[in-house]
């Protein structure tokens, strides 16, 4: 597991995440995409069930956390390393030596209960007390302009298997933004990538993408969702090419 990251006198540090992390850094999640446009289009009864907004981020990052291909990062206030104030989650995919490696690394059979676990106590719980913010009929068309976007990016026979870090989540709290650590979080993927010789992807919001593109990514093309307010949602699926 890699170890804390921080230079000399930075006010933050970068570490791996761990389980008690989770809640937390569900929370941000939810509390910096509740009013977004996207959000606001799939959770129009957010503000009636505001915590099953969070049950969502909650579940969804907890998830990918037990994927053995999946590495997560938090970073925490120097004066108070027990919270975090962002998180990224990264997934490698392909079978090129790295990715054989890191499975080997990280799978368990414990891994692999608490993921069993974790799928059944999921289905059970939004069964009995299914989430009432969203919209059933608008995350039904969102999820399908999902699958057209990933076929269309990533569906083609030479992409499909391509060896690659895919960046799932990178969430910093409103209150630390502009501080450098969203470059941070990003630079545990990309260096990273560099040592494997992969590129890196990711679907980018129109805010992140000025982020993005300081960081060498490139834009392939945008997101083919179109929202009722504004349009066509701006950003879209970025790729960075190791040096």
């Amino acid at each position: 597991m890699a170890s804390p990251q921080q230079k000399h006198g930075e006010r933050f540090l970068i570490r791996p995440i761990q389980s008690s992390d989770i809640p937390i850094v569900g929370h941000i999640a939810a509390t910096e995409y509740f009013n977004s446009e996207l959000n606001s289009f799939l959770c129009p009864h957010r503000h009636k069930h505001p915590d099953h907004v969070t049950r969502r981020f909650i579940q969804m990052i907890q998830g990918r956390s037990l994927d053995p291909r999946n590495i997560g990062f938090v970073a925490t206030d120097v004066l108070d390393p027990s919270k975090p104030v962002a998180y990224a989650q990264f997934i490698r995919l392909g079978n090129d030596q790295a990715a054989v490696q890191l499975l080997a690394n990280q799978s368990s059979i414990w891994l692999t209960l608490k993921g069993w676990w974790f799928k059944i106590h999921t289905s059970m719980v939004n069964f009995l007390w299914p989430d009432r913010s969203v919209d059933p009929a608008t995350m039904s068309t969102f999820m399908k302009s999902v699958h057209h976007d990933t076929r269309l990016y990533w569906g083609s026979p030479e992409m499909e298997n391509m060896n690659r870090w895919h960046t799932q989540s990178l969430v910093v709290s409103s209150s630390y933004q502009r501080l450098g650590i969203g470059r941070r979080l990003m630079d545990e993927v990309l260096r990273r990538a560099q040592d494997e010789g992969v590129i890196v992807d990711l679907e980018a919001s129109e805010d992140g993408e000025k982020l993005y593109r300081s960081l060498g990514f490139q834009m392939r093309g945008p997101f083919s969702m179109v929202l009722p307010r504004v349009g066509l949602m701006l950003g879209g699926f970025m790729m960075w090419t190791p040096k």
